[in-house]
This record gives C-alpha cells, structure tokens and sequence, in this order.
C-alpha cells in the first residue's frame, strides 16, 4: 500500500514539474528568437497559427521519452525504483497532456469551460502578444512572472483564423462572438505577406491583419 501511494504522488509530482519546463521552454523558443531548429520549428508555427504533422515532432517525443526514461534512471538510483519510475513517467505523461491539447486546440472547438480558456488564452499569445501566456494548459507561472494577458475578445486574422471559429459561409459562430472577433478581410496568404508574417513571428510581434 505504502509503495502505491508514493507511486501515485509522484507521478502527480512529476506532471506537475512539467509545468514550469512547459512555460520555460515556450519562453526560450521565443528569447532565441529562431536559433536552433526548435525554436524555428516553434516559430514557424506562428506564422501559419495551425496544426499539422511534421516529421520533426517525432523528434521532440522522441527527446521527451529519452529525458523521461533518463529522469527516471537518475531518481530510482537515489531515491527508490517506484518513486523514480512513476515521477518520470508522471513527467512524460505531463508533455504528452499538453502536445495533445495544443494539437486540438488548432484542430477543433472547445468542449468544456477549461477548453474554452485554454483556447483563448493560447490563441492571445499568438494573435494579441507573443510573449505573454507561455504556458498553454495553465496559467501559474504567467500569472507569477506578470505575463499573463487575457482580453476581453482575442483578435484573430482573418487569413489566419482557426477554421472551427466559422459557420459554412466563413462567418464567425455566435458560441465564439464573445471571446473572438475576426480582423481583416483576406482569406489567404501569397509569398510576400508569408515573408512578412515570418518576420514578424520571428520578431514576437504579432500579424497584422489585411
């Protein structure tokens, strides 16, 4: 029984601490502002503001696994194997909880009152300040380093909009018209206003609407 409960409270122990690297780690993509292929990788997904598969995230989960594992290893030798094994796996698990729902967010509307938040929140960090709500499925350390920003409508680019935001004739649904208001009239991007857009991701400068 003893060895169950400090299973339990270290898997919460370790998807906690997942917290803190999912606020830093956002930030430092930022700071370094496209040096290094992860913080490009993050940064071009500002510029298309979507979702999509690319082999490079293989990468990523593949690092986070290793790091998991490793973290685990490295507890269990100086604590105990349940105790490392379950903070490592909790950690993991934490990473995993957040790609998921960062993934969904750009893919699909919200289902719940705590979707709807993070949707708002992380979409204000991509369309309203970059470097603000770094974190994406909790708010603590943006609210304890004073970045957190939530407005009373998020401002969305029209040409860069989530498609879940629009009814079949492109207009915005009446569930979303309190939390988002749609700028601009283009639909598309051409190559010199996807220059422009990158530039200003790589700046954490927010697009502008056209």
């Amino acid at each position: 029984m003893e060895s169950i409960l400090i299973g339990v409270a270290a898997f919460a122990g370790g998807a906690l601490l997942w917290l803190p690297f999912e606020y830093g780690l956002h930030l430092s993509f930022h700071v370094l502002k496209g040096k290094g292929f992860a913080s490009r990788a993050h940064l071009d997904h500002h510029v298309h503001a979507s979702w999509h598969f690319d082999p490079i995230i293989t990468l990523a989960w593949l690092g986070v696994v290793l790091f998991g594992i490793g973290f685990s290893f490295a507890l269990a030798a100086i604590t105990s194997t349940v105790f490392g094994i379950a903070f490592g796996a909790g950690w993991t698990v934490g990473y995993f909880f957040y790609e998921w729902h960062h993934r969904q967010s750009h893919l699909r509307g919200p289902r719940n009152r705590w979707e709807a938040w993070l949707r708002k929140n992380h979409f204000q960090h991509h369309f309203g300040h970059p470097m603000k709500n770094q974190g994406v499925t909790a708010s603590i350390f943006d609210r304890l380093f004073g970045s957190y920003d939530m407005p009373e409508k998020v401002k969305v680019p029209r040409r860069l909009a989530m498609p879940w935001l629009f009814d079949s004739e492109g207009n915005l649904l009446a569930e979303y018209q309190d939390d988002y208001e749609i700028v601009g009239t283009s639909t598309s991007t051409d190559e010199r206003q996807r220059q422009i857009d990158k530039a200003r991701a790589y700046a954490s400068r927010t697009p502008e609407p056209v």
